[in-house]
């Protein structure tokens, strides 16, 4: 019993690293001689540098059984509010400040209001961000008049998404920065194990003293400020602002939370697991392209991917009914003599 134990533990512990592994043999094979390439790598961690930060928000409220269809939608309008006040401001570097604090500004006003309609109003979360994400992209597009508006210069914005420090791309250093603050704020704070607890059980948390509502709304107001942070970097890498600049990033960011061990029930996941599965995403995303799919074809097979973790998921809850809320319940609470202490 102690080794059937053991070895469950084993496999649980090097399985993502398993996964990546595999997934890296077969596009290698797939792709002799490209795949495996520095340049290549480069490539891959570009591209997860942007929706690689998303994930570092969009990842709580997912963790309260919620979501947020308007990330992608936020970027482009935040992309959209920076590019056109640098160009308002002659070029300025006054314009480049105060355009990237509008532009996160319009991200975190767009997610106090997905979090408060969603706390105050029960309005199911997929129901509000959706129609949200349609009237952010329409503000998008009357931001920019529906047209490219280029942004060359200054420096100081361009350096954003194409500058390098110590030979790393300056856009993989904002990752890594974001990164380490949400996994602290998610593990080392109180605000964190709130998450956690709204999650794994609302009524429960709002009797022990936590609000479910004041945590909602700060939730997808996170969610708003890295999807705005990302956009403001694409705008910088593109050089541009263009109205749906990052449509279709919500579906890598969903399926790289959910492929990473996130639960759409909400209360379970990691934010490690989470950037395992952004990156996981990266490389299916750019193993596509080398074999020439066809870019209509990739939103099947991350739907798919999608599919099967939702799947195993499920599954796996299933399996171990009652068990892992106890898990998750006992870790939340600290019970004595029959009360229950809040956090």
């Amino acid at each position: 019993m102690s080794s059937h134990k053991n070895y469950k533990a084993l496999t649980s512990r090097f399985q993502k690293p398993l996964i990546l592994l595999v997934v890296m043999f077969v596009l290698t094979l797939m792709n002799p001689g490209i795949f495996l390439t520095l340049g290549n790598f480069k490539s891959i961690l570009l591209a997860i540098s942007i929706y690689g930060v998303m994930v570092c928000g969009t990842i709580y409220p997912i963790l309260l059984g919620g979501i947020d269809l308007a990330v992608g939608a936020t970027a482009a309008m935040s992309g959209a509010c920076v590019v056109l006040t640098i160009v308002k401001m002659d070029y300025s570097f006054t314009g480049v400040i105060l355009g990237i604090l509008f532009g996160l500004a319009a991200g975190v006003m767009a997610g106090i209001a997905h979090g408060a309609i969603v706390s105050n109003f029960n309005v199911p979360p997929f129901l509000i961000t959706l129609a949200s994400q349609n009237i952010i992209y329409g503000i998008a597009q009357l931001l920019t008049g529906n047209q490219v508006i280029s942004c060359l210069e200054p420096a100081a914005f361009t350096f954003l998404g194409g500058g390098r420090l110590f030979g790393i791309p300056f856009s993989v250093c904002i990752l890594v920065i974001v990164a380490l603050i949400s996994f602290w704020l998610l593990n080392r704070t109180i605000f964190g194990r709130q998450v956690y607890a709204v999650g794994g059980n609302k009524e429960a948390s709002n009797l022990s003293g936590v609000s479910s509502k004041r945590i909602t709304t700060v939730s997808y107001a996170i969610s708003g400020f890295t999807a705005a942070l990302a956009g403001i970097v694409l705008a910088s890498m593109n050089q541009q602002a263009i109205a749906k600049a990052a449509q279709g990033y919500e579906n890598d960011v969903l399926t790289a939370i959910v492929v990473g061990g996130t639960s759409l029930m909400g209360g379970e996941g990691s934010l490690q697991g989470a950037m395992f599965g952004a990156l996981l995403v990266g490389m299916i995303n750019n193993g596509l392209r080398l074999l020439g799919v066809p870019s209509t074809y990739h939103s099947v097979v991350k739907g798919i991917v999608i599919i099967v973790a939702v799947a195993a998921d499920a599954y796996g809850r299933y399996k171990n009914s009652g068990l892992k809320r106890s898990g998750i319940l006992a870790r939340i609470f600290n019970r004595k003599e029959g009360s229950v202490k809040p956090i």
